[in-house]
């Protein structure tokens, strides 16, 4: 039933509920991620540290060396530089990190050699492992190698330069080295892992935990790879539908366990009988769809008829299929339909001709010549 409110009621606001707004903290912390990334952050949080150096040595000149301060003016210039550089660009290239962190290495190690007390100048001797440890975030191995090497040399070139004794050297270069050489381990080691584990959890979004198919994610993914393979080599594209049938009398009957074993065993059967490039998947249930580059479409129809025969002749139950070929064009100029939208054309002319043989009676196949499909793709530069 539909209520009125009274022309003295007070009306509502439809402006923003800022009780509901998240706080400006986080809004701007979710404006900065948007446009940079981890490398760039730390590259920001590292150079801010260093833009107070002037207003110390003016405060406390022994801080310095005598005649130092036109070189300290030039570190910081260079440190002023990085952080401008990395607040208007956000996100880093490898070419401007490199060029950054490079001359910052410089910058550190000028900075250690310009001051005045000993302990001072090793605490900043230990900021060029930051440098490192930071490309190991996200750069290529070489520039994480290039940038450990450098430090070092630097580290040991400013520690020979300040020692007192052969024994205070080795020691000095020494630490130097490990201080640099554990945080870039530690870093690249965690950045590893954790592409390994994005890498795992990927896959997994992508496989059918039943039967070990892919889903129709994974199966989405790899049908472009598999159009232009059988463009390029000029042969026809095979799609096919295939359903187990009466499998939920299979269920009703036998229970699920039995059904979800009559899958696998199907599913072992359909990998033994297709091409090595072949790609699989299950869309749900008893369902199971099979592209692969086919030579002909009396070739495919083979395919398909041997995983039919292969299924009724080891289970006590029977499959349909429904086959479809077509040849592929490649279009370079944009009009061409996308991997996916071919695959849906597919499947759906092979997915009628299952119905055709759910209708004839089941365990058969039925099979269908399709119009060529063009798929577009951008040409490679």
């Amino acid at each position: 039933m539909l209520t009125h409110s009274s022309p003295s009621a007070t009306p509502k606001s439809v402006g923003v509920d800022e009780s509901r707004r998240p706080p400006l903290a986080k809004r701007l912390s979710a404006r900065w991620w948007r446009r940079s990334d981890a490398r760039s952050t730390a590259v920001l949080l590292s150079t801010s540290g260093a833009l107070p150096l002037p207003a110390l040595a003016l405060m406390s000149p022994e801080f310095l060396v005598a005649g130092a301060m036109p070189y300290l003016l030039a570190v910081w210039t260079w440190t002023l530089i990085s952080f401008t550089t990395t607040i208007t660009m956000g996100r880093l290239s490898d070419r401007s990190f490199a060029i950054l962190g490079f001359f910052g290495m410089i910058g550190i190690a000028v900075a250690a050699y310009i001051v005045e007390d000993p302990a001072t100048a090793r605490a900043i001797v230990t900021l060029l492992s930051a440098i490192p440890a930071i490309a190991a975030m996200a750069s290529s191995p070489r520039i994480v190698f290039a940038f450990t090497f450098v430090a070092v040399t630097l580290a040991t070139v400013v520690s020979l330069a300040d020692a007192t004794s052969f024994a205070a050297a080795t020691v000095a270069c020494a630490v130097g080295v490990v201080v640099i050489a554990i945080p870039v381990f530690m870093v690249a080691a965690l950045r590893q892992s954790l592409e390994r584990a994005l890498v795992r959890a990927a896959r997994l979004a992508e496989i059918d935990p039943l039967t070990g198919l892919f889903n129709r994610r994974g199966l989405y993914a790899r049908t472009e790879d598999v159009l232009m393979s059988a463009a390029e080599r000029g042969i026809r594209i095979g799609c096919a539908v295939v359903d187990v049938d009466h499998f939920k009398s299979i269920n009703d009957r036998r229970g699920h366990a039995c059904g979800d074993a009559v899958l696998v065993e199907t599913v072992a059967i359909i990998d033994a009988s297709i091409p090595s490039d072949a790609v699989v998947a299950r869309l749900g249930g008893e369902e199971f769809v099979i592209i692969a580059p086919t030579g002909s479409a009396e070739a495919w129809n083979d395919v398909v008829e041997t995983i039919r025969k292969e299924v009724e002749s080891a289970e006590n139950v029977t499959i349909s299929a429904g086959a479809v070929t077509a040849l592929v064009e490649i279009d370079v100029r944009g009009s061409g339909l996308s991997a996916a939208s071919i695959l849906d054309n597919l499947s759906a002319t092979a997915d009628t001709m299952l119905y055709r043989a759910k209708a004839g009676g089941r365990n058969q196949i039925v099979c269908d010549v399709a119009a060529a499909v063009r798929l577009g793709v951008r040409p490679r530069l």
